[in-house]
């Protein structure tokens, strides 16, 4: 069990905004080489220090903030920066309805507001226009909370939030929660996450309340206690589907634990009561390390972040670091052997259609590097993966990948430097990120999403949808063969003869 808050401080929920992960991880966003030169640099610290001479645009932090506090039931979601800011907010309202009923919850609309800030608010400040904002979203919508995403304008120029939260607060039933995601202050677009969960701990989390009672109430007070004792906190990530949800449930249910699963789509109750587990268990150390930390500082609740259940070796091990904390040794063997028996007589038929099968990962850290694990294991020759970004949370699994000459690409975005690799290794299938796929398929590459909200991913029933999957795309690729030949990409041909590598640079120390 990874327990970092121990080493690190995470005395920051006291600030306006979280730090930065540059100052707080020391994260790596550009590299190109393979998996044994990336842990060499990794323990250096010359791979953290490394830029590009050109970069495409990457993603947005204010677009993984909100894609969190919006999810939360009764919340008005305020957008303070220029309009342009929500040009891709528009599908969020479909996806959240998607997930609330495919996880048996109350329709509910998604109200988000925009403050519409111009060129004279960026003199003058735009202040008055988000006051006016929050109260007409108390006035006419009457939520639990109102969240304030501030985008870079209102950040560059220096609009007080805060001060402003502080006055209105005692006015309006709501709660204010700002949430400082201003893209500029990082170039790691996972800084979103820290943001948000940073406002979420500062306004919404709340110590668990006993009140007295005239007549004493041991016993429920001993049968709550047992609860807590069993509790454990399954942290639930945007990429996550309901089936995934239902199956890491099912798996912490038979070791006769009581699962809870949020942040994402919880009441604001539900999040004011997220100290009450005896464990808490990340499936993204990238999204949810900020949190769990500062959770183990206030509630003393250890946590486990270093394991993603995909594939069958890091399903068992899991469930095995769950178990363990709790002593259930014997019941987590028991349970594996039951699954893993059941899950590779399943796989057989696809091993077969799979062996020798090349394939490339790409998407964040953790979930590139578990699927890739998996189809390895299954007999597909693994070709390469590309992160998002490394850090430390991955430690482990470099040091663990049998392949250490594997070629690894470390870059948020930059699609130029992804086709130019799939060009050279042309791999039989490619697993990527959604938003990559449709660049793939221009090369005629057959592909499939690294996750899916409407699909199951984790878990033992995650693994053999997994191959399940890629055997169906691997059947017919003719709709990316025919794809590929009558639409090009906007790339010179000269560009898929370079060697990417020389487009990243170590930094210049004077």
């Amino acid at each position: 069990m990874a327990n970092y808050a121990e080493s690190l401080s995470y005395h920051f929920v006291s600030a306006q905004a979280p730090p930065t992960r540059e100052e707080r991880i020391g994260s790596c966003s550009a590299f190109c080489g393979s998996c044994r030169q990336l842990q060499e640099g990794m323990k250096t610290g010359c791979a953290q220090l490394q830029n590009r001479k050109f970069s495409q645009s990457g993603g947005c932090q204010l677009t993984l903030a909100v894609g969190i506090v919006s999810s939360l039931t009764n919340v008005v979601m305020i957008i303070h920066s220029p309009l342009g800011c929500c040009s891709n907010f528009v599908g969020s309202g479909g996806l959240r309805k998607t997930m609330r009923a495919s996880k048996g919850k109350v329709d509910e609309e998604f109200i988000w507001l925009h403050t519409n800030m111009d060129e004279l608010d960026v003199v003058q400040g735009g202040i008055d226009k988000l006051r006016k904002a929050i109260l007409y979203a108390e006035k006419e919508y009457h939520p639990e909370a109102i969240v304030i995403a501030n985008g870079c304008v209102p950040g560059i120029i220096g609009d007080d939030i805060d001060s402003l939260v502080t006055e209105l607060s005692n006015q309006i039933s709501a709660k204010i929660v700002p949430v400082h995601c201003e893209g500029f202050k990082s170039k790691y677009v996972a800084s979103g996450y820290d943001s948000a969960y940073h406002g979420v701990l500062r306004h919404l989390v709340e110590p668990p309340k006993r009140y007295e009672s005239a007549i004493p109430k041991v016993e429920l007070d001993e049968k709550e206690e047992y609860r807590i004792s069993k509790t454990v906190n399954i942290f639930n990530v945007g990429s996550n589907s309901n089936g995934d949800e239902v199956e890491l449930s099912r798996l912490v249910s038979a070791l006769g634990l009581i699962p809870k699963v949020l942040p994402l789509h919880s009441s604001i109750d539900d999040i004011a009561h997220i100290g009450e587990a005896a464990l808490n268990v990340s499936i993204c150390a990238t999204h949810d390390d900020y949190l769990l930390g500062h959770l183990k500082e206030r509630f003393g609740t250890d946590y486990i972040i270093d394991t993603l259940p995909i594939g069958i070796k890091n399903t068992n091990q899991w469930i095995r670091r769950i178990a363990s904390y709790f002593h259930l040794e014997d019941e987590a063997e028991k349970l594996i052997a039951f699954e893993n028996k059941e899950l590779n007589y399943a796989l057989e038929p696809f091993k077969k259609e799979l062996k020798g099968k090349s394939i490339f990962v790409g998407g964040g850290e953790t979930r590139i590097l578990t699927t890739a694990e998996f189809y390895y294991s299954l007999g597909m020759n693994l070709l390469g993966v590309k992160s998002h970004n490394v850090d430390r949370f991955v430690d482990e699994i470099l040091e663990n990948m049998d392949d250490q000459e594997l070629i690894i690409d470390v870059a948020a975005g930059q699609p130029a430097e992804e086709l130019n690799l799939l060009k050279r290794l042309k791999p039989d299938l490619y697993v990527g990120h959604a938003g990559a796929n449709g660049w793939v398929t221009k090369l005629g590459i057959p592909n499939l999403p690294l996750f899916g909200q409407s699909f199951n991913y984790m878990g033992y029933s995650g693994a053999f949808e997994l191959a399940r999957k890629a055997v169906r795309v691997l059947k017919n690729t003719n709709f990316s063969k025919n794809i590929s030949a009558n639409v090009t990409l906007p790339l010179s041909d000269s560009w898929y003869h370079e060697d990417i590598s020389d487009n990243i640079k170590d930094v210049e120390l004077y």
